[in-house]
């Protein structure tokens, strides 16, 4: 049997969840993989597994900082045109896209096996469903036991921010609940805020903290506002990603909407370091401490609701 044949057929095992214990062992798992989304290859390298190419390496490793690219690994350029004189050259056994790349699908079959995954992404419990992806990956790599220390390794970590979290006198209590606006500006008047259905928002629930936004959202579990909308709980705290926008700063210090808003009037904001917001399971480790870190230099907010 032809190697792309097995490979194809050891692709659709992984995919569903029906690969053999003696899986691991094979010869002809993937060894030339060819990553073209960025949540895909933070799982991939999760794994120890270096892709032979990414897209915008450049960009992931900006956005990404968390998770280390190899030198070796070759930038394939845009994520959605990609270099496809580069795929042809790196002779890959196996690209891996999301369900945004279907229209390029095609193309790449020609290629190689080529699997769409992803899709947690757009689920209810996109935290949950990376850690899923991550152990259909890690049976596909034949690395079952790196996907199950990951995946553990992850849920440590946020166990390990909640406890902090609760440390702080300010969220000693954070089981009941204390609520939040997780947002990222976009400009100095609107902003992505994260619902429920988000990874930030799934993982504000993992921490014990309330998602203070209850309006509508988007696929990706996020909506793009007027920073006037975040006026429906005057008690929560208003978590913004780091950099803000060039003027938003500005607007903080000058705008009397922005002054008048509950969490601006009680100081009950904080800016966090950046973390992507669809990334996988070691940017859910790495976005609880960080939001940790990000709450325990904001004022207390019961003692400001006190005033």
């Amino acid at each position: 049997m032809k190697r792309r044949t097995l490979i194809a057929a050891l692709l659709a095992g992984a995919l569903l969840s029906s690969v053999s214990p003696g899986a691991q062992a094979r010869e002809d798992v993937p060894r030339r993989v060819i990553v073209l989304d960025w949540c895909l290859a933070e799982l991939v390298l999760t794994l120890g597994v270096v892709p032979v190419g990414m897209a915008n390496t450049p960009g992931f490793r900006r956005n990404f900082t968390a998770c280390p690219v190899p030198d070796s690994v070759v930038d394939l350029g845009l994520m959605f045109q990609p270099n496809m004189e580069l795929i042809l050259a790196l002779k890959p056994d196996l690209i891996l896209i999301t369900p945004a790349h279907a229209p390029m699908r095609d193309a790449l079959e020609r290629v190689a096996p080529t699997a769409t995954l992803g899709q947690f992404r757009a689920s209810p419990t996109p935290y949950t469903g990376a850690c899923e992806e991550t152990m259909r990956l890690a049976r596909l790599f034949g690395r079952e036991a790196q996907g199950k220390a990951a995946v553990a390794q992850a849920r440590r970590a946020i166990s390990q921010a909640r406890a902090r979290l609760a440390a702080l006198p300010a969220y000693a209590d954070a089981g009941s609940g204390a609520s939040v606006y997780m947002t990222r500006f976009i400009d100095e008047s609107h902003l992505r805020v994260f619902g429920t259905h988000s990874l930030f928002g799934e993982l504000l629930a993992q921490l014990g903290l309330r998602n203070a936004w209850r309006g509508k959202d988007g696929g990706a579990g996020s909506a793009m506002i007027g920073f006037d909308a975040l006026d429906a709980d005057y008690r929560a705290t208003l978590v913004y990603v780091m950099p803000l926008p060039a003027l938003t700063s500005t607007m903080m210090h000058t705008s009397r909407v922005w002054q008048a808003m509950p969490f601006a009037r009680k100081g009950r904001m904080t800016g966090m370091a950046a973390v992507p917001p669809e990334g996988g399971i070691l940017t859910a480790a790495s976005f609880a401490h960080a939001l940790v870190d990000a709450l325990a230099a904001c004022p207390d907010p019961n003692a400001a609701e006190a005033t």
